[in-house]
């Protein structure tokens, strides 16, 4: 093995750089993953928001409907207000394809955007349980899709 000029090898002598530059590595890997984007809080609501071409009473009773039809509880509803809350359990799925039946509430706003007519109608829902996470943004898209499904039938 070659030496250098202080006798080592130039294998040893490698040894510290390399391990500076590993532990260089690793600082600023875990400095970017912190400083990444800001992560959702557990509990935190998922939403989707549609407008639908259908009036504000249409709307109202259509999610009424939708709730009934995904097997669900409207436990408040106020139509001045244009809100529904409720829950039940909601049979989603993993994301291996396999159906679980999760507890969900949900909240629903439901307001005017204009006469052509227009409404508008924001589902925020919350899964709960075990494995939840994800569970009540696809509540509230499939409720989106079902309310279309019903709002087709009124034409």
């Amino acid at each position: 093995m070659r030496r250098n000029e202080c006798g080592q090898s130039r294998w040893t002598a490698g040894v510290p750089v390399g391990k500076m530059a590993l532990i260089t590595l690793v600082v600023l890997a875990f400095a970017s993953l912190a400083s990444g984007s800001p992560k959702k809080d557990k509990n935190q609501d998922e939403e989707a928001t549609h407008v639908y071409s259908h009036t504000y009473d249409e709307v109202f009773q259509g999610a009424l409907e939708t709730i009934e039809r995904m097997g669900m509880f409207a436990t408040d509803k106020d139509k001045d207000k244009g809100k529904i809350g409720g829950n039940g359990n909601y049979r989603g799925k993993t994301w291996q394809g396999v159906p679980r039946d999760l507890p969900v509430t949900f909240d629903i706003q439901i307001e005017t955007v204009n006469a052509k007519p227009e409404t508008q109608v924001v589902v925020k829902a919350k899964a709960t349980g075990w494995k939840a996470k994800g569970y009540g943004q696809e509540f509230a898209n499939e409720f989106s899709g079902e309310l279309q499904k019903v709002l087709a039938t009124y034409r």
